[in-house]
Order: C-alpha cells, then sequence, then structure tokens
C-alpha cells in the first residue's frame, strides 16, 4: 500500500498542516503539527482503504477494459486479504479519531463528517462518486475539510487559510477529473457519470488548463487584500505556468493510461504541493 500512502500524505496531511501554519501566520506548537499529522493521515488511511474495498469489481472491470492501473491496488491484485483490509479500516479510524480527540472538539466533528462523506461515497445504493459531479464536489470538500482541521487545530479561520481552502477546491473540482479519463471507458460500463464520460477527454483537460489559469489572475489581483508579500503571486504565476505546460499534453495523449497515471502522480501532484507552497512563502516579511 505503499503509493496509496504516499498519496494520502501528500495530497491530504500536507494541506493540513499548512493551514495550521497559515492559520497562526507562523510555525505552530510541534505537538500541534504531530498531531495534526496522525490524525489527518490515518483518517485518510481508512478513507482511501475503504474505497479501494468498495471498488475491488470496478478495477477488474477497468483491467479487462485494457486500462491496468485501477486493478494494480494491492486489494485488487489480491496482495491483501479483505479481513486484513477491514482491519486497516478499522485501525486507522481509531488511530486517527483518537488523535482527533487530543485536539478539539472541532477537528474530531471534521473528520467524523470526512469518513461519512468517504462511506457515502463509496457505498451502493448512494454511492456518490457514481453520480455526475458529486463524485468531484465530494472529492473536493473532503479536501477542504483537511485544510479547515489544519486551521482549527491551532485557531480559526484567516483570509489566507479561506482562500486557500476555496482555491484548492475549485482547483480538485476541475483539474481532478483528469484523472477519470484514465477510468473513462470502465465508468461507461459500470454507470460512473464523470466528466470526461459526458463531456470528453478534450474537454476535460481544457477545462483543467482554464481552471488553473483562472486562479493564476484571481492570485495575481487578490494577493495584497488577502495579506501575502509580493513575491507570492510571481511564483504562483510561474508554477501555474509550469502546471498547464504539464497538462496540455494530454490533449493529445489522453489514451495512454499509464502516461496519464505518470502525468498525474508524478508531475501534477508535486505542482499542486508547489502551488500551495506558495501561500507559506506568502506570509514571510521579505528583507525589500
Amino acid at each position: 500500500m505503499c503509493m496509496g500512502s504516499r498519496k494520502v500524505v501528500l495530497a491530504y496531511t500536507w494541506p493540513a498542516i499548512l493551514c495550521a501554519i497559515l492559520a497562526s501566520w507562523g510555525l505552530p506548537p510541534l505537538l500541534d503539527v504531530l498531531k495534526i499529522g496522525i490524525a489527518v493521515t490515518f483518517v485518510g488511511y481508512a478513507v482511501y482503504f475503504y474505497n479501494d474495498l468498495m471498488d475491488v469489481d470496478d478495477d477488474l472491470k477497468n483491467k479487462e477494459l485494457g486500462n491496468p492501473v485501477p486493478a494494480s491496488r494491492p486489494f485488487a491484485s489480491g496482495k491483501v486479504t479483505k479481513k486484513m483490509m477491514v482491519f486497516y479500516i478499522f485501525l486507522s479510524s481509531a488511530i486517527g479519531l483518537i488523535t482527533a480527540i487530543t485536539i478539539n472538539y472541532k477537528v474530531l466533528i471534521l473528520l467524523l463528517f470526512y469518513i461519512i462523506l468517504g462511506v457515502l461515497y463509496s457505498t451502493d445504493p448512494i454511492k456518490l462518486k457514481k453520480r455526475f459531479l458529486m463524485k468531484q464536489i465530494v472529492i473536493g470538500t473532503g479536501y477542504a475539510i483537511d485544510h479547515l482541521v489544519g486551521a482549527y487545530a491551532v485557531g480559526s479561520l484567516n483570509p489566507a487559510v479561506i482562500y486557500l481552502t476555496t482555491l484548492d477546491f475549485i482547483i480538485t473540482v476541475g483539474v481532478n477529473p483528469i484523472l477519470d479519463i484514465r477510468d473513462m471507458e470502465g465508468d461507461r460500463v459500470i454507470g460512473v457519470k464523470t466528466i470526461p464520460v459526458i463531456f470528453g477527454p478534450t474537454f476535460t483537460v481544457r477545462l483543467a488548463i482554464a481552471v488553473l489559469a483562472a486562479s493564476g489572475v484571481a492570485t495575481l489581483i487578490g494577493y495584497s487584500r488577502i495579506g501575502f508579500n509580493t513575491a507570492m503571486p510571481l511564483l504562483f504565476l510561474i508554477v501555474v505556468i509550469a502546471f498547464i505546460y504539464v497538462l496540455y499534453p494530454l490533449i493529445r495523449k489522453w489514451n495512454n493510461p499509464i502516461y496519464l497515471n505518470k502525468v498525474a502522480l508524478k508531475r501534477a501532484l508535486p505542482l499542486l504541493q508547489l502551488l500551495q507552497l506558495t501561500f507559506l512563502i506568502g506570509i514571510l516579511p521579505l528583507p525589500f
């Protein structure tokens, strides 16, 4: 489960810790950072493992249709048994929620809601991931919850946290559907109504590029009102341009699931983290 574990830490734990730093306008106590990391990571594990457990039949169907990536996950590939998966889910949930209790009740409520969303996302007959637009909205909401956990763990919301949370929600809803291109044929068969299924892969890539471009413009216009320094928008725009440069070839190469997976996880995810890092740079005092 190494890849899944790294994905949870990089995609969800990092922004929670970043928002804790932004909420305190500096470095929060180390113990608080450690608790945030444990709570978000293990709850993220639990939801991630539960989704794998519920999606095993769909993953195998995707493999039959020529996409081997989802079926390479430990449970679908037979490396982990169902009993072990259930154990991991309950153990991870317990560790995450017990840690949340030691932080404060707001963090506990947020992470409980995160788990509920994860169950509704993956479980029949509701299975929100099969409903048009709900898949991305749920993923974006879960991502936003992680941001709020970091902020409420050390204090409260401020303009920097609110802007980062809003921006990451929009980017998740607009850019994350690129991953659905990889599973498009399988999603058609099992009835998942994703953006690529409804509008096509070319539209999906162009939508992602448009969302990134719009986020760059919005940040350039509004950074000073939030309290960021002048270095922040410049760095943000540089990363946005690099992000668009990485995604643009997918307009032609979207039908290669292995290449698409490489672009999404090994190039796009690090660039998203760099975008978030510019917020941290934005609160630093400049010497000029």
